[in-house]
Formats: C-alpha cells, structure tokens, sequence
C-alpha cells in the first residue's frame, strides 16, 4: 500500500491513517486533514497503520496539526510507528507532534 493512504474516522469522532503518505500524494493528504466538529476538541489520530514515513509524511502531520490548531481544535497522534517516532525526533519535531512519549 505504498502508493496511496486512507483516512478513515469512526464512530466517535476519532480517526485512523493507513498506508503511506509520500511526496508522490502529499497534496492529497493535505486536502484530506481530519476535520474535528466541535472548537476546543481534541481529535485521537490513530498512526499505527502508517507505513513509509519520510519527511513528506512529518510535512503532512504538521500541517494537519496547524490547521487543526487554526480551527480551535487538538489533533492528539496516537501509536506512532517507531520509524516514524525516530525521524520525528531526528527532525526534533516530535514535541510539536505530541511524540515524546512514543
């Protein structure tokens, strides 16, 4: 699945990514930021079904976290994949993802 991401939400408003999100479809995953329903939620991103994470993917999850932030809303990532976890604190981002702990 490294070709293509999805992002799905569930009942509870939380959402999951699976696959990868490369330079080949960052545009896409830009445009598909979880939408959060309420000012002041925070919204539970699920990354253990990301796969390929590079610096187009750290790109990707800071924008949607700006974005999130500009609406009123926190986008808490949750289970991030180890590789994911090392570039983040490779880049020293993983504070401003919410990383440290994983």
């Amino acid at each position: 699945m490294s070709d293509g991401f999805a992002l799905t939400a569930n009942a509870q408003g939380a959402f999951a990514v699976s696959g990868a999100i490369s330079f080949g479809n960052a545009a896409q995953a830009l445009r598909a930021a979880p939408q959060g329903d309420a000012t002041g939620k925070t919204i539970d991103l699920d990354l253990a079904g990301l796969a390929d994470s590079d610096s187009a993917t750290l790109a990707v999850l800071i924008a949607w976290a700006a974005q999130a932030h500009a609406r009123g809303a926190t986008l808490a990532y949750r289970h991030a994949p180890p590789a994911l976890a090392n570039l983040a604190r490779l880049c020293d981002v993983e504070r401003l993802l919410g990383l440290e702990a994983a």
